[in-house]
């Protein structure tokens, strides 16, 4: 390959002649095999390599069919209204069977929103390695009586499954809550596509973490496109794999990299922008790992429209993974035929020349030629094989239509699980420690809302071993607010560990290992950077119980500390639940008392829904009575504070403080006697609580220390007002922060914030 690709886009022409890139020689196109060398050696069995033909027809077959039902052009199905996405990546077929023909079954992948090939070849790849009994599993109905039979039946079930899922089927493999874009089977290790682009990287760079946590032997096989490799959380992800305390010192005597094949399936177009010359300022995508890695993350390039040479690739990539040497980038080149969707006629920026050039490659028929020639199968053989899949989609295809739509009344089924860690399986109860656990200093049976978390969490981590913590500067110096200062001594590197400082990459990699089977706790150093890493946080964690119809559970616990009063300026200053209370999916807790702190902390911790625990830095030094040992709170159910009959204050968190000072200010200045609502837990709502108070007192004050626009205050004012409308003698008021950004002056910032005279005055304009 020549050193410089041309700009001209009608010279967009593939080549794979072997080269090596400066940045420390990065090889590209260096497979010389074929099937013939792959048999000769014994790298191949002859049903192997027919299973890989195989698998890129079921590919092709399954998204032609996609694009012909939007034309009315599939036979089988020719009247039925397909209202899915449209991305297909017709073309790409050898990456994805390649790279699944390399993976074992319990190995894992992610995709992406055209990920329909690899989602169906890890379930063909799958299938093909499953014993009888599990097949037997997957179809209980078949009365098939040989183990060629059973696994026709098994296959087909798969694409029905598939297919099932993008009409949105009760039948499909995430009950039509997926779709196209977010495709997942558990069952065989596939952990979801993601419409988001790049969204799913680090989800893989975290179940990567989990399995060397538990040391399984597993492999993670990221598949993610050329437009991705622009995304800053996915070189946030290339960085936090190659992290070299996984290697090195650090690593508590087990030096194990990362397990993951980043697998960059470079089809040469994001949407239209180009890598080629356009959108990157490296020649090949593999370049970028020149950047995280000193040994390049064994980087190599390799031809994408050879099944061959990507399986190749992968399984050189998944061997030196299981011997520890991971993380490990392939950049494959490839190409899609179509579009971004089916709506991109390409004209705009493709030219016929360049589309044909591809297209002179396609991957299965050059691979079918290659069979026939080895002599492992013969044109009518070949043919055989492609009817059986043609027939095969068909029938599935007639079952979807048909199958079954979700019943309306399920429509917020699987939006959060109602399962906790009751009790904790005895391969995790047994917990190595290496020092004392920190002791907080009880004084009457006080201690510092700070001490309490950290309590929470060290009794948390000594009950169950898949409970681990990391964050940015947690280990020796135990967090910005020495919070979980002596956890690191405790239990050591391989569960309390620094993270860099790339919160997105921190969340992401939580809900990756969450969905792996960790039980991870991450910190975020101030609620401010939630908005980092709010993708992860909002479209990740909290939607894939959803998403994935039930399949996964994310038990996860991102601490958030919240300042204000410190004159930390408008970066650091923000009270943000409000915006995370509307994320469905996800619950939002912010404890006002060190006993709650410990309490809610615990049950977030045992909870199998993705919690965001918001820590206020006010309280930190707090102090007031904790019970030692076991202290559960449960997750949604408010506190009674105070009891009054003259009206109600609804707050949270560090308001809750105001509000019952000016609760007594009131009852000594004016005789009213106020009652105090803490919510304790924003998601889920305890709202009877409050609606009975209110129904008591007939007046209502709601305050937090948000900003008062947009505040979830607005939202329990709301419920209130439809709910207990014939109970109140009064409108609701709120009380919040003003509508700006907090400043830095102290004399300034006093004014920015609710105060208890703020609280006095709402309550007096309303008694």
């Amino acid at each position: 390959m020549t050193s410089e690709r041309p700009a001209h886009l009608s010279d967009m022409r593939p080549q794979f002649e072997p080269f090596e890139i400066d940045c420390g020689k990065i090889p590209a196109y260096r497979y010389k095999g074929g099937v013939k060398a792959e048999l000769k050696s014994k790298a191949i069995a002859a049903d192997e390599a027919i299973a890989l033909l195989e698998d890129m027809l079921v590919i092709r077959e399954f998204e032609e069919m996609i694009v012909k039902l939007r034309s009315g052009a599939y036979d089988p199905i020719r009247d039925y209204n397909y209202r899915g996405p449209t991305h297909v990546s017709v073309g790409q077929e050898a990456t994805a069977a390649g790279a699944c023909a390399a993976l074992k079954i319990a190995d894992n992948i992610t995709s992406t929103h055209r990920g329909h090939g690899e989602s169906l070849a890890k379930g063909t790849v799958a299938l093909r390695l499953m014993s009888d009994e599990a097949l037997r599993a997957r179809v209980p109905g078949c009365r098939a009586n040989s183990r060629e039979e059973l696994l026709e039946a098994a296959l087909e079930e798969h694409v029905f499954r598939t297919i099932g899922e993008l009409f949105g089927k009760d039948d499909g493999y995430c009950r039509g809550r997926g779709g196209s874009m977010h495709i997942a089977d558990f069952s065989v290790g596939h952990l979801g596509a993601n419409a988001i682009v790049g969204g799913g990287v680090p989800i893989a760079t975290g179940a990567a973490l989990a399995s060397r946590y538990f040391d399984d032997g597993g492999v993670v096989c990221c598949f993610a496109g050329d437009g991705a490799y622009a995304n800053g959380v996915v070189l946030e992800s290339l960085n936090f794999a190659a992290q070299s305390q996984f290697t090195n010192h650090y690593a508590d005597g087990r030096p194990f990299g990362l397990p993951i094949v980043f697998l960059v399936c470079n089809n040469h177009y994001g949407m239209t922008g180009r890598a080629d010359d356009e959108v990157a300022g490296v020649r090949r995508l593999a370049q970028r790992a020149a950047g995280f890695a000193d040994n390049l993350m064994h980087a190599e390039v390799v031809n994408g429209m050879s099944v061959l040479a990507v399986r190749d690739a992968v399984l050189r990539g998944a061997k030196l993974c299981r011997k520890g040497k991971g993380p490990v980038l392939i950049e494959a080149d490839t190409y899609r035929y179509w579009g971004h969707s089916l709506s991109d006629p390409r004209n705009e920026y493709r030219t016929k020349e360049e589309e044909a050039a591809w297209k002179a490659i396609d991957p299965i028929e050059t691979y079918k030629k290659e069979l026939i020639a080895a002599g492992v199968i013969d044109a009518a053989g070949a043919a055989e094989v492609e009817r059986r899949v043609a027939e095969r989609n068909a029938r599935a295809a007639k079952r979807a239509a048909a199958a079954a739509d979700p019943e309306v009344k399920d429509v917020l089924t699987f939006m959060y699980t109602d399962t906790k860690c009751e009790t904790v399986p005895p391969a995790f109860a047994k917990v190595e420690t290496f020092a004392a656990l920190p002791q907080s200093k009880r004084v009457n049976g006080e201690i510092t809302y700070k001490d309490a978390l950290r309590e929470a969490l060290a009794e948390e981590m000594l009950r169950d071993s898949r409970v681990i913590f990391y964050g940015e500067d947690v280990a020796e110096y135990g967090g910005a607010f020495k919070v979980t200062k002596g956890l690191l001594e405790s239990f050591g590197r391989a569960r309390v560990f620094n993270s860099p400082i790339s919160e997105a990459c921190i969340c992401g990699t939580a809900c990756g290992a969450a969905m792996r089977g960790l039980r991870p706790v991450v910190e975020l150093m101030y609620f401010d950077f939630a908005l980092m890493s709010s993708d992860q946080i909002s479209n990740q964690a909290a939607k894939w119980h959803y998403m994935s119809g039930g399949q996964t559970e994310v038990p996860l616990v991102i601490r958030a500390s919240a300042g204000s009063g410190k004159g930390y300026g408008g970066q650091h200053s923000q009270t943000l639940e409000s915006m995370f209370c509307h994320i469905p999916g996800l619950y939002v807790i912010y404890p006002s008392t060190p006993a709650e702190a410990k309490g809610l902390l615990k049950s977030a911790i045992r909870d199998n829904n993705p919690v965001l625990f918001v820590e206020s830095q006010g309280l930190y030094g707090m102090k007031g009575p904790v019970p030692e040992g076991e202290l559960l709170v449960p997750i949604g159910v408010a506190d009674l504070k105070r009891e009054g009959s003259d009206l109600t204050f609804v707050t949270w968190g560090p308001t809750v403080h105001d509000c019952l000072k000016a609760a007594e200010r009131l009852a000594a200045e004016r005789g009213v006697s106020a009652e105090v609502i803490d919510l304790r837990s924003l998601v889920p709502l305890d709202i009877e609580t409050v609606i009975r108070s209110v129904q008591k007192t007939g007046r209502c004050v709601v305050a937090s220390a948000a900003v008062h626009i947009g505040s979830y205050t607005g939202e329990i004012a709301s419920t209130v007002q439809q709910a207990a409308f014939d109970y109140l003698d009064a409108p609701v008021v709120r009380v919040g922060a003003k509508n700006g950004i907090s400043p830095q002056s102290h004399i300034l910032e006093q004014a920015f914030l609710p105060s208890v005279d703020d609280l006095i005055a709402a309550a007096s304009s309303i008694l």
